[in-house]
């Protein structure tokens, strides 16, 4: 099986079905552990292999019936043996789990018998599948027993009663890996780095040369932006046979955390090239097909290096409807992710939650509050599966502008959820939408030491911290105003005629993806075009207006293309587009009776500069123009977003309330048409002004 781990490691194989038939054919030679083995490797690796000999020479094997589970989804040979042999029924419980049939899982351990040699593990299992069904239920002893009683903890109180109880109970605590490494997985799920180090430190002190210590500080170092750290020791990690470069016979572990290692590597360059992460993906995948992580990761690594269009292509048939509808929404395709994750929702708890809030998203992403609003359904028992709903509850209701809903919906989870740097962040926003600077303050303060531990440093400003800085000052500035758009949405007041010419501009430096392939296409679709490049755009300055030294002078493509858009749009009118905004449709209407377009963004109700539109000649363009050259001129290291940005155009904004011709749009109302500020590749280099 080492060479055929090697074989698919090079390429796939020209004949898939050979290994299972020579592994068939040879049955005779092997003893119980080989065949075993062997079966597993193949089933692992989805390749084809017939159980049923093998089933037939060891039919007392409850780890060969199990394995019909994983290569056909049947769970009646590991039925027939469980139930004759009175032993493992916890392997058939998490069968009918894996298969999405709760209640066959709690069904195989409803009735356990003491003398069974393997009663512990099952009562073990029946416990934890009531724990995650939200049943009753009582931990037995022992370090098992521990951990489903820090579960029950978890989810039944919260994040902030589980780290309670570590502190209290840690020296009392079995010296069991497993228990602390999930105590580790699930403080870093929270987000709660301070729990996760304290539960590290415990794990190495006890088991300071087990595996699972080895992982975990690898892991916490990924996490905790230590690249350099997580290279050095993913490096001197050894195989079985003392090799280092073998990654056929790593662990699908190994393969995830060098995938992860590598990602963070190549994004620290200025114009990193991803194939290497897809290539050693596709490998891995090969391996592990139905490692859900590394679906993961090769889906990302997709997203990062290939062609959009072929990846659009394949997640309509991908194995995971919610991944794919997660890859579809970064894509900018919500129809399709909305159509991936058509009902029948899955039976288990946890999953038919996150599928109900993947839809609610997509129904977000498509400016359908109100349809998400109810795609979200009731609010779960269990407390971090309401946090998850509270998160995106809150930001429905935050864009719908209704406030009150959204802050009483994070107030309750905050108390059991603390950490969890997505709901502070929500909070800061939603307490600056209703006008509590403080609050919103507050709010990232708390995000601040939450994300100073987690990398160990302070995490430097941000826009959310300029904007709630300028509301908590005395002078009129952008957040004044942002806040008379989030209070109201200005009227539109048509005009006879519509003066803004139908053609789009757009601004792009460096290679160009297939992302920014496909988008121009989109675009052009709908109406003439015109693209611009650092070159382009400084002789059209240079023959248009006086500012071709200062965007000489500019130290980023952002605020370049931030002073190019204005200049242009003051002289000649027209729409002025970034290219990480994907139509979905037509947007004629948007421009007939107006002479100026502009979208109040979701997030502090400023006013977007990725899409304007304008008359020519228009002297509030021109006056924002010379406004923010003015400002780029005396800004030694401008921030674009407050300089040259969102920050600038919606001070300026404030003043055409009520003028005739100007089109306010929200951002639903953008979405339904656009979908917006997509992950391009070039966002997670250092090179990105965010």
């Amino acid at each position: 099986m080492l060479a055929l781990a090697q074989q698919m490691w090079t390429a796939p194989l020209p004949d898939p079905s050979a290994p299972g038939r020579d592994l068939v054919a040879g049955l005779a030679r092997l003893d119980y552990d080989a065949a075993l083995a062997g079966a597993a490797t193949l089933v692992r690796m989805d390749l084809p292999v017939d159980l049923d000999p093998l089933q037939k020479r060891w039919p007392g094997s409850v780890d060969l019936a199990r394995l019909s589970v994983e290569a056909a989804r049947d769970p009646g040979p590991l039925e027939t043996v469980v139930k004759r042999a009175n032993r493992r029924r916890a392997a058939l419980a998490w069968a009918h789990w894996s298969l999405d049939d709760p209640d066959r899982a709690l069904a195989a351990v409803a009735r356990l018998d003491p003398a069974s040699p393997s009663h512990d593990g099952d009562l073990a299992a029946q416990t934890e599948i009531r724990i995650l069904l939200d049943l009753p239920a009582d931990p037995p002893p022992g370090p098992q027993g521990a951990r489903l009683s820090l579960l029950q903890t978890w989810r039944h109180e919260g994040a902030a009663a589980l780290a309670w109880r570590m502190t209290l109970e840690s020296p009392a605590l079995p010296a069991h890996p497993g228990l602390w490494s999930w105590l580790i997985d699930t403080f870093v799920a929270e987000r709660d780095f301070d729990s996760a180090g304290a539960a590290f430190a415990r794990l190495a002190a006890r088991q300071p040369d087990h595996p699972a210590t080895a992982a975990q500080r690898i892991r916490l170092a990924l996490e905790q932006g230590r690249t350099a750290e997580a290279r050095r020791l993913l490096d001197a990690q050894v195989d079985a046979h003392g090799a280092r470069d073998t990654p056929w016979l790593w662990s699908a572990q190994r393969h995830i955390q060098h995938l992860r290692c590598l990602l963070d590597t190549l994004s620290a360059g200025s114009r990193p090239d991803y194939a290497p992460v897809l290539d050693h993906a596709t490998r891995a995948l090969r391996l592990f097909p139905r490692n859900r992580v590394l679906q993961g990761l090769h889906v990302q690594a997709r997203e990062l290096a290939d062609d959009w269009a072929a990846l659009a292509r394949d997640l309509n048939s991908h194995p995971d409807a919610r991944m794919a509808a997660r890859s579809l929404l970064r894509l900018g395709l919500p129809e399709a992710a909305l159509a991936r994750l058509a009902p029948p929702d899955p039976a288990l708890p946890d999953h038919a939650l996150r599928t109900r809030l993947r839809r609610a998203e997509t129904l977000l992403r498509m400016g359908r509050t109100d349809a998400a609003m109810q795609a979200l359904g009731p609010a779960p028992a269990a407390i971090p599966m309401r946090a998850e709903h509270a998160f995106w509850q809150a930001e429905i209701a935050a864009a719908s502008r209704d406030l009150t809903t959204a802050r009483a919906v994070l107030s309750e989870v905050l108390d059991t959820s603390p950490t969890r740097m997505g709901l502070r962040l929500t909070a800061a926003r939603v307490a600056f939408l209703s006008g509590d600077a403080r609050g919103a303050q507050d709010q990232l303060d708390a995000f601040r030491a939450l994300k100073t531990a987690e990398l160990g440093m302070d995490p430097g400003f941000d826009l959310r911290d300029r904007i709630v800085a300028d509301a908590l000052g005395a002078a009129p500035g952008p957040a004044q105003a942002a806040l008379g758009f989030a209070r109201a949405v200005p009227d539109f007041i048509p005009l006879a005629d519509s003066p803004i010419p139908p053609r789009v501009a757009h601004y792009w430096e460096g290679p160009r993806s297939s992302a920014i392939t496909r988008s121009l296409a989109a675009w052009a679709a709908l109406c003439p075009q015109r693209l611009f490049d650092a070159e382009s755009a400084r002789d059209w300055l240079e023959r248009n207006t006086a500012l071709a030294p200062l965007f000489d002078r500019l130290p980023d493509p952002a605020t370049r293309a931030d002073l190019f858009r204005l200049a242009l749009l003051a002289a000649e009118g027209g729409i002025f587009v970034d290219l990480d905004e994907y139509p979905r449709a037509g947007l004629a209407d948007w421009l007939e009776g107006a002479r100026l377009v502009l979208v109040i963004e979701e997030g502090h109700a400023t006013i977007a500069n990725n899409f304007l539109a304008a008359e020519p000649g228009l002297p509030f363009m021109a006056g924002l123009r010379d406004r923010v050259a003015a400002t780029l001129a005396e800004t030694e290291t401008p921030y674009p977003w407050w300089h040259s940005g969102p920050a600038r155009v919606t001070q300026a904004a404030a003043g055409l309330v009520g003028a005739p011709g100007i089109r306010f749009l929200t951002q639903p109302d953008y979405e339904t048409r656009i979908a917006t500020n997509l992950p391009f590749p070039h966002k997670r280099s250092a090179a990105h002004w965010r």
